[in-house]
């Protein structure tokens, strides 16, 4: 089987599981987090683009007096839009990485449905986990603040910015969620930098439409367990033969 086709596989095998109820609740937990660290960062944004366009005002007071105003209106309107667009990227990192710190219950109900063969670790703490998922968000605002520049300048070179969007929040969604899956796997059949770029830029692409984002860290999840639980099971396979 094509890989691609693979991937696609996975997906509709997590979406066909979508009425377990031990699906949702990290998909609740993740949304109200989301939305309080999404209302701090408009607030600290906006306070921080109010006191940067007074600080410019007051600079350009002394020989560009005239242009006061409209100035700082415009210096205020692309710095809002700049932490808008960032916002925009880094609001899918930020839920992913909650909705990690509960993923464990849709790890266990996607294994206890279509693996329950397949050795299996305990979970991590908590600490641990919370641990994990700040270092996520920390490592997502650097790249995503690192490559800006590069993505908002693509946005005006259609589809370079999409693209690119794509690929960095594929590579950090595969990334953080197959080192979850990897905790779960025992210690000596861990990969020890799993590599998921495809399976990441499929969620970051679905992560586009409104509703769908919801549950898309749960679908990248499930797909991950099933890549790689299937790649276990053929593995014992072929020792048993």
């Amino acid at each position: 089987m094509v890989e691609p086709m693979k991937i696609f596989r996975n997906y509709l095998l997590t979406v066909s599981q979508l009425n377990d109820p031990r699906l949702w609740k990290p998909v609740l937990w993740a949304t109200l987090l989301s939305l309080f660290t999404l209302f701090l960062i408009l607030l600290v944004g906006g306070t921080f683009l109010f006191q940067l366009s007074n600080t410019f005002a007051a600079k350009l007071s002394g020989w560009m007096s005239w242009a006061d105003g409209w100035i700082g209106g415009f210096a205020l309107v692309i710095g809002t839009f700049f932490f808008a667009m960032l916002g925009y990227f880094f609001i899918g990192s930020v839920y992913a990485a909650f909705l990690g710190i509960f993923i464990d219950d849709v790890l266990d109900a996607i294994r206890e449905k279509h693996y329950p063969d397949t050795e299996w670790m305990k979970p991590p703490g908590m600490i641990e986990s919370t641990i994990s998922s700040l270092r996520f968000i920390l490592w997502s605002l650097f790249l995503y603040l690192l490559a800006s520049p590069i993505l908002l300048i693509g946005y005006f070179i259609p589809p370079i910015g999409l693209v690119l969007q794509y690929l960095l929040g594929g590579y950090l969604l595969g990334r953080e969620y197959g080192q979850l899956i990897e905790l779960r796997i025992p210690k000596n059949q861990r990969i020890k930098k799993p590599t998921n770029l495809l399976h990441g830029t499929c969620a970051n692409f679905l992560w586009t439409f409104p509703f769908v984002n919801l549950v898309t860290p749960i679908l990248l999840a499930g797909a991950l367990v099933h890549s790689r639980l299937e790649e276990s099971s053929s593995a014992r396979q072929n020792e048993g033969n």
